[in-house]
């Protein structure tokens, strides 16, 4: 399926959060090395005062999420009942599908992707990112103004 205008720097990822949770001994228990990870910080821009841990998998903005959806599949497959394990003792684990959006971008899930997804049986989130607006921060910055002004010429 060929779209016009795709998310950029699509990605998959499983991502940990917690307030207790200590990301070296998420290292240790689920046998993978993070791509990112994080002692909880009061500060932080994402999730303040959480501690973090996620393996990524970068995919390009024309294969959309597929390719990195698989290998995130395929790469924490063998650590599945670790990371039920840690889900069970409270801390927020997901799979985030997360890319940068413009207006009127869209991306694809195929039917194989999202069954792969299903399997793991774990909680899906999208996160976007997003250029700011050019005019305004108004959500309704499109509607013609009131004053019937955009008809005049």
């Amino acid at each position: 399926m060929e779209l016009f205008a795709t998310w950029g720097a699509p990605q998959a990822a499983l991502l940990i959060t917690g307030r207790d949770l200590v990301p070296g001994e998420i290292t240790q228990e689920l046998g993978l090395t993070p791509a990112f990870s994080r002692e909880a910080t009061a500060g932080a821009a994402f999730r303040p005062g959480e501690s973090c841990w996620a393996v990524l998998v970068p995919g390009e903005a024309d294969q959309g999420f597929d390719t990195p959806i698989e290998q995130l599949v395929e790469l924490i497959s063998p650590a599945l009942e670790a990371i039920r394990g840690v889900q069970r003792r409270g801390h927020d684990v997901r799979l985030d599908l997360s890319g940068h959006v413009q207006r009127g971008s869209r991306t694809y899930l195929s039917p194989r992707a999202l069954s792969s997804l299903a399997q793991l049986e774990l909680p899906v989130s999208l996160t976007t990112d997003a250029d700011p607006p050019t005019r305004s921060e108004d959500l309704l910055d499109w509607l013609p103004a009131p004053d019937g002004s955009h008809r005049a010429t």
